[in-house]
């Protein structure tokens, strides 16, 4: 159309700092997103009965732990469970 005005391109568009801001808009929603997410699961985990709870929480970590406990047979048991649960935590905290 001819006399409509163009119109102007993001002054820090030639820095690339509007696809960066983009890019961090959609971090931080998907951020807040998971979050609320994980606030109705941890709802959802607070109903659940006492089996459902351990099964969903503990029990996968607790069976590997355990496992590799009996293979190596450390003379400090429960030691050597407490640091494998610290030390793969990560590992079962996205599951939850």
């Amino acid at each position: 159309m001819e006399g409509s005005t163009p119109v102007a391109e993001s002054p820090h568009a030639e820095y690339g700092l509007t696809e960066n801001i983009q890019r961090i808009v959609e971090n931080e929603k998907a951020h807040h997103e998971k979050m609320a997410k994980q606030k109705l699961d941890l709802q959802t985990l607070q109903t659940l009965p006492t089996r459902a709870y351990l099964d969903q929480t503990v029990v996968p970590i607790l069976l590997q732990g355990l496992s590799v406990l009996a293979k190596e047979r450390p003379p400090q048991p429960i030691e050597f469970l407490a640091a494998f649960l610290l030390k793969n935590k990560s590992q079962f905290e996205d599951r939850n």
